[in-house]
């Protein structure tokens, strides 16, 4: 059933990618993938979530007419590359302490002393 939700899921961004800037209601979403409102509901529920789309009000004929529209920064299967160099650097990921560690805690950021050092040692 999960792989049909996202089957279903990949579909409506289709969809809805190919309207562009005129964006598309539900109801007519919803003729054009074979499903009921219902169904429709929480499948866009979900991607409003994932901000994969959004629903914005538009004026169509005087009226006031809810579109769905693809996220500025959607796109199918858009995989995101970091590098995480930088990140080996912090002292707390080798703190033997980062798991007692939190604000408020005894032992916290705001007290530390090797993340202080760190921290001048990288604007000074």
């Amino acid at each position: 059933m999960e792989s049909n939700i996202s089957s279903y899921e990949n579909l409506i961004q289709e969809k809805i990618l190919e309207k562009g800037n005129e964006g598309i209601s539900q109801q007519e979403l919803a003729k054009s993938v074979g499903l009921s409102t219902r169904e429709l509901s929480m499948i866009v529920k979900r991607l409003i979530e994932k901000k994969v789309i959004v629903k914005r009000t538009v004026k169509e004929n005087g009226k006031s007419v809810v579109k769905l529209f693809a996220a500025k920064s959607s796109s199918i299967n858009n995989d995101i590359y970091i590098n995480l160099d930088t990140v080996k650097e912090i002292p707390c990921f080798s703190c033997k302490l980062l798991y007692k560690c939190n604000n408020g805690a005894h032992v916290n950021p705001g007290s530390c002393g090797k993340l202080s050092e760190w921290i001048l040692y990288l604007v000074g």
